[in-house]
């Protein structure tokens, strides 16, 4: 049998350690990662390997030569441009002319694949991926099994919304080579996202395998000191350089260790090593090659590469050391700290937590280092909260200096000379803040078109309408001076998808971005009369005429200056009487004076318009799910669709609304450009811009208000007789607290546990009972699950959701 490594890898994430290696040379243990997956595979019977590369594939065959020396045979096959994972490996394709088994080279695993090879033949399979799970999956490709064990369901890093199983898969494949009768050669393809997804649409025998074993990717700086933890651990059956002088405690040919130094195990040093009297080595310390520990300097649960010096007295903590750096006297560097290759540190200076330093970088004496190279560096899940909006305390999470990085990061995305349109909320700090986000964007060499005061809708509109690459909002929260919230949107005038968010955040974490030259540098320009475009927007799809014989009267509140102006006019322009109130202390205050002043409409809007309240002629507060229902009445009647799509999460009534009309519906996930992209493949006689302006109208609560009363005035209908033609459903919501690392276990045992008779896995897992539906949405930003349930009876819908939280409970615990 043969046998493929993928070792084309840049090892983006482990930056600075890969700026001047492949990520399969990493070292682990005195040895590259790569030679792990050799042993591994020469261990289980295999020896005919080929190794695909692309990025610094000198060193890698440099280092192994034609394999005799570690008892394999090597062919390399070098991809002149990226050709993707799959592509890769059919660029090997005369070479793998029988049954072969495709791995990582920058990953340690000790599985037994002799079982996992007669396994694949015992099915009969095609493609056979080797499972495993996994607590927090996010990072990797999810595969649903059925009780057979064949593949039925698999999506490449999903976000917890999307997480429905915790079985992952290793990148260790089993394949025949048949499987390139069904992708062409010398283009880029991913097994993940294009091949396997392609095989399960063909019905082609795919299978899972999974058993009791060790994996672990190097994908990032945490994953590589675990995988040496973990080997320090003998957690992992691998084959260690230098001898064990006593238990845990590994050491390399020559080296010299003063009897007065201190070494704890599990600890390992490389050959050549010198450690000087009282120095304290580990525990869970890996020192590789040829360094120099000098006297009272202590190491622990730290990686120190080769042919590095660490002076006296120093203190490393969790920390990561490249090759030939040199640390000063008295230097700390503490936990997940990186500097990279070739630095010097100078005496007394401190390395904070988490901060990465870039190779060949000098840093004076006495110094602390707090950022990395310029910025800090701060990890967090994600940046972006469930709307994809970038939320957080002003002068805490949100600085004028991660404003500034953070649109870098966005200005790299979009690329230079692209225009962006950025507003911001009336307050002096969010003028602050804009001014922050404009420097960043600036930086990049990005045009910068700016609106001043506004509104996020406002933003979005004019994003889409005069032909901007995207747009920025930033805005306070009324309430809470103290908090901001900042806004990414897309040239559509969508919030940006949750693939351009992850880039951001890990161009963010990475600083992998270059700005402009002074040269490039561009100037901001101002927008006037903007307003005055907006408003005739609006205006322009409705019909006034039948609005002003209507002689509607609508009541409304809200603390936006700017909406308030908005709203006057866009009602004076369509001839509907207005009344404002200034202050109200609750809903039911707005109710009375809506029924008080014969209104036909209420409605309180959010400081920052974000959210909405509406009030029927009878005082009535409308529910949201009844909202949604009139967003898709008027993309029927006043916009003339003939397809509705809704968000997983969707009330039932939109559905037999789709039903009753004869129009086609459609659940599709819940970010807003996936909605957009359903209605542009279905509304054949519709452009994209029309079906933009549709869309945008529906989320934009002042051009909504105007829909709304034109539907009334069309149907020459109350919004009670409107909202009371529609089915009703009995609606509940539960939120269980389910740590991160249980989520994709809990919706894999939903779904394998079961024997449901449909079950759509859109977004979260959404389960079709005989009389309503539950779905189960893991929180993006919490340790939750939301289980929302909906049907036709009440006592119906208690009873499935309590089932269905039983099982979730009993999962967790």
């Amino acid at each position: 049998m043969k046998a493929i490594i993928m070792a084309g890898g840049k090892g983006s994430r482990l930056r600075p350690l890969t700026c001047n290696r492949p990520k399969p040379m990493m070292p682990i243990m005195g040895k590259p990662v790569l030679q792990y997956s050799l042993e591994f595979l020469k261990n289980n019977g295999i020896k005919d390997i080929g190794i695909t590369l692309q990025y610094l594939s000198d060193s890698i065959i440099d280092y192994f030569g034609d394999g005799h020396e570690f008892g394999v045979n090597i062919k390399y096959f070098i991809e002149e441009n990226p050709l993707g994972t799959a592509g890769s490996v059919k660029n090997a394709k005369e070479f793998l002319d029988e049954t072969f088994v495709v791995i990582s080279g920058d990953a340690v695993t000790d599985i037994n694949l002799i079982n996992a090879v007669n396994y694949h033949w015992y099915k009969k399979s095609t493609a056979t991926l080797i499972l495993k799970e996994m607590k927090v999956p996010l990072d990797y490709g999810v595969v649903v099994t059925d009780k057979e064990d064949r593949i039925i369901r698999f999506l490449e890093k999903p976000n917890w919304r999307e997480v429905f199983s915790d079985k992952v898969s290793t990148g260790i494949y089993v394949l025949e080579p048949e499987v390139f009768r069904y992708y062409s050669g010398n283009k880029k393809i991913d097994f993940s996202n294009d091949l396997f997804p392609l095989l399960l649409k063909e019905n082609v025998p795919m299978y899972g395998y999974t058993s009791d074993f060790y994996w672990k990717d190097i994908g990032n700086i945490n994953d590589f000191m675990k995988c040496n933890q973990d080997i320090l651990e003998n957690n992992v059956n691998v084959i260690l350089e230098g001898h064990e002088y006593s238990k845990g405690i590994w050491i390399g040919d020559n080296c010299n260790i003063s009897a007065e130094a201190k070494i704890e195990a599990p600890v390992y040093i490389g050959d050549n090593s010198i450690i000087y009297d009282n120095a304290k080595v580990g525990p869970y310390a890996v020192i590789g090659r040829n360094n120099i520990i000098l006297s009272g300097s202590s190491i622990k649960k730290s990686v120190v590469f080769d042919d590095s010096y660490i002076g006296k007295n120093a203190e490393i903590r969790g920390a990561l050391i490249g090759n030939k750096v040199r640390i000063g006297s008295c230097v700390s560097a503490f936990n997940e700290s990186v500097i990279g290759d070739e630095s010097s540190i100078g005496e007394k200076s401190i390395i904070k937590p988490k901060v990465k330093i870039w190779p060949s970088k000098s840093v004076g004496d006495k110094e602390i280092v707090a950022e990395n190279l310029i910025w800090s560096d701060k990890i967090q899940r994600s940046f972006f909260n469930n709307r994809g909006i970038v939320a957080g305390d002003i002068n805490e999470s949100i600085t004028p200096e991660f404003l500034f990085r953070l649109s870098s990061a966005y200005g790299y995305i979009v690329g230079a000379d692209s225009k962006i349109v950025i507003s911001c909320s009336e307050e002096g700090a969010a003028q602050v803040l804009k001014y922050s986000v404009v420097a960043g964007l600036m930086s990049m060499g990005v045009e910068v078109y700016d609106l001043n005061r506004s509104t996020l809708e406002i933003t979005r509109m004019i994003t889409v309408s005069m032909g901007f690459n995207g747009g920025i909002h930033v805005f306070l929260h009324k309430d809470n001076n103290e908090k901001a919230d900042i806004v990414f949107i897309d040239n559509k005038g969508l919030n940006i998808s949750k693939n351009i968010r992850r880039e951001i955040e890990n161009k963010f974490i990475r600083q992998d971005f270059r700005m402009a030259r002074m040269d490039n540098f561009k100037s901001i320009i101002g927008l006037s009369d903007y307003t005055k475009y907006y408003i005739k927007n609006i205006v322009n799809k409705v019909d006034k005429k039948i609005l002003e014989k209507g002689k509607y009267r609508i009541v409304f509140s809200t603390k936006n200056s700017i909406i308030k102006w908005i709203l006057i006019n866009v009602f004076k322009e369509i001839k509907v009487d207005i009344l404002f109130i200034k202050n109200i202390n609750n809903l039911h205050q707005l109710s009375r004076k809506v029924v008080e002043s014969k209104a036909d409409l209420g409605v309180w809007i959010s400081d920052n318009e974000d959210d909405y309240v509406l009030i029927d002629e009878k005082g009535e507060i409308i529910k949201k799910a009844l909202i949604e229902v009139l967003k898709a009445l008027i993309m029927l009647n006043i916009f003339n669709f003939k397809t509705l799509v809704v968000p997983v999460d969707a009330t039932y009534s939109i559905e037999k609304i789709a039903y009753m009309k004869g129009v086609k519906f459609i659940r599709s996930k819940m970010e807003q450009g996936n909605i957009v992209d359903e209605y542009v493949k279905n509304e054949k006689d519709k452009d994209e811009k029309e079906i933009l302006s549709a869309y945008l109208s529906t989320i934009d609560v002042v051009s909504m208000l105007s829909l709304i009363l034109n539907l009334m005035a069309k149907r020459n209908s109350t919004l009670s007789e409107l909202i009371g033609n529609v089915p009703k459903y009995y609606s509940r919501t539960m939120q269980i607290r389910c740590p991160w690392e249980m989520k994709g276990k809990v919706l894999r045992n939903i779904i394998e546990n079961n024997n449901f008779n449909y079950l759509d896995l859109t977004e979260g897992v959404r389960i079709n009972f005989p009389k309503g539906w539950v779905l189960i949405l893991p929180d993006l930003e919490e340790p939750i699950c939301n289980i929302t349930a909906e049907g036709e009876d009440e006592e119906y819908i208690d009873s499935i959701l309590d089932a269905v939280t039983n099982d979730i409970k009993k999962i967790i615990h």
